[in-house]
């Protein structure tokens, strides 16, 4: 995958520096002056599928909506979507300020005040965040330069893989990963969510039998909701999480994700100590102090943080203590537009990716 449009180097620093001949260029020359929200016109419906958790889910030609930031240079920055109702405080944020400050305003806007209760707290961290990717997007079109090298990367290619969440027969799903297998996708991932512990097993033995002891085979039991108000699908004890684990270890899964609930840290840790295949989660945790607590217990292999809960700045700083620490950092991306495309950048930033 070719990237058309940056880890910093330690994780105990705040300051993430741009290049010095960059910032003496650009940094008090560009203002924002306004933060707004645009949707997107919907040609046309093309019909409704049943997403990861057997719900109807809308499918548009079009649609959406996205993140402005504008400046008075009449250079526009965009991000992801953001809740109308956080405009007044981030635009009392950003308004006037310079987009090179971005470690200071990235902080403020992780810190955002509301001023009431009525944004639920995922959606204001999913709406800073998404004006953080703005501002870097603003800050890349400045510079003139892609944030992937921005960012210190040298890498405009990067391995992603196939992902298959919504729950069908064992078969169906082997198929697929023989489909993306053939496309040239380097490893396929698979939920398991079946009412039995056979099927679950069941599902990666069909898939393995396809395509051969070569290929990477990722699962997500996609447990850490089970924390979150989400009733559907079935719980793991951790007779059936370890019993589970151990069969996908003989298989040569590479990764099982979050068969625990999210706050579940004690079992996490009993889980990875019995395993040598990569135990990750993570995709729903913020902030460095959560993440430094799943590594410094040992719960997980590999941490998930999102970079739309996160924001870069603080998804960085969580892959460099990865690294030091040995561990693996793989960014999870429920999202297939400009989340996606900054992971990208992201992860082409990294010499170890």
């Amino acid at each position: 995958m070719t990237l058309s449009r940056r880890i910093f180097a330690g994780a105990a620093t705040a300051a993430l520096f741009l290049p010095a001949p960059v910032r003496a260029q650009a940094a008090g020359r560009v203002k924002m002056t306004e933060v707004k929200r645009l949707t997107l016109k919907v040609i046309r419906p093309v019909g409704t599928y049943p997403d990861f958790l057997n719900r109807p889910r809308v499918v548009n030609i079009g649609g959406g909506a996205f993140v402005e930031v504008h400046t008075d240079q009449g250079i526009t920055g965009i991000g992801p979507d953001i809740d109308p109702a956080l405009l007044p405080a981030v635009n009392a944020v950003l308004r006037g300020q310079d987009p090179f400050d971005i470690n200071l305003l990235a902080a403020r806007l992780y810190n955002l005040p509301t001023g009431d209760n009525t944004v639920a707290m995922p959606v204001k961290f999913r709406g800073t965040a998404s004006v953080e990717v703005a501002i870097w997007d603003l800050i890349g079109k400045i510079a003139r330069q892609p944030l992937y090298k921005l960012w210190g990367g040298g890498r405009d290619r990067i391995t992603p893989y196939a992902s298959m969440l919504r729950l069908s027969t064992p078969e169906e799903r082997a198929q697929q990963a023989v489909r993306h297998k053939a496309a040239g996708w380097k490893a396929f991932k698979v939920r398991a969510g079946y009412e039995t512990m056979k099927d679950d097993i069941r599902l990666v033995e069909t898939i393995r039998k396809a395509v051969g002891d070569d290929y990477v085979l990722m699962v997500d039991a996609n447990k850490a909701i089970l924390d979150t108000g989400v009733t559907e699908g079935t719980r793991w004890d951790f007779d059936r999480a370890a019993k589970t684990a151990l069969a996908y270890q003989r298989m040569g899964v590479w990764l099982l994700e979050e068969p625990f609930p999210r706050a579940d840290l004690d079992h996490l840790v009993e889980l990875n100590r019995l395993l040598t295949m990569n135990l990750a989660g993570g995709e729903g945790n913020r902030g460095i102090a959560e993440f430094r607590a799943l590594l410094d217990r040992g719960a997980l292999d590999i941490v998930q943080p999102e970079i739309q809960i996160e924001g870069p700045n603080h998804l960085r700083q969580i892959a460099t203590m990865a690294q030091s620490m040995n561990r693996m950092c793989i960014p999870h991306q429920g999202d297939s537009r400009l989340g996606t495309i900054c992971t990208m950048h992201l992860v082409a930033s990294w010499p170890q990716s």
